[in-house]
């Protein structure tokens, strides 16, 4: 009897999950990396004047207001609001720009070093990014609602408080 031999099927080669980048894209990436990293290093200096300006800025305003004849004491409640003010901006600032930079050093050395994790991780920068301005912008765009209703109330109980003639008997 003869004996026919049948190779074993063999498994698939193992074909990568998910998106397998070009190299135009993989272009792209650096290049944004390239700008994600100097906008990051613009936004640590910028931090750095904001963080000066909040320093200064209650020694300022506390020695405009000691000009004033009339009101001596008016500047240290403005002035420590906008120390914290901008401390507060500083802070917020900082996290961007580090969010942006470490997405364009994370971005370059992953392409360069073919590295997936890297530059999945350096896109996890730049969602915490996005979503750190999300937030800022909901919280901003929320402010602005409140100070458009509050002006709204505002001219409308002094325009009845003084007698203005208004459109209603």
């Amino acid at each position: 009897m003869e004996e026919t031999f049948t190779p074993e099927p063999q498994a698939p080669a193992e074909q990568p999950q998910g998106i397998v980048l070009l190299q135009d894209a993989q272009a792209y990436l650096v290049t944004a990396g390239r700008w994600a990293k100097f906008f990051g290093i613009l936004g640590f200096i910028f931090t750095g004047f904001i963080v000066l300006c909040a320093l200064f800025i209650g020694t300022i305003i506390s020695a405009m207001a000691s000009l004033s004849p009339t009101n001596r004491l008016a500047g240290a409640a403005p002035g420590g609001f906008l120390t914290v003010f901008y401390l507060l901006m500083g802070v917020l600032n900082f996290f961007i720009a580090l969010y942006l930079y470490q997405f364009g050093a994370r971005v370059k050395e992953g392409v360069a070093f073919n590295s997936s994790a890297t530059v999945t991780e350096g896109l996890s920068k730049l969602k915490s990014m996005f979503k750190l301005v999300g937030i800022l912008t909901i919280v901003m765009l929320t402010f602005y609602l409140f100070l458009i209703i509050g002006v709204i109330v505002f001219a409308s109980h002094m325009s009845h408080g003084f007698g203005f003639v208004s459109g209603v008997s």
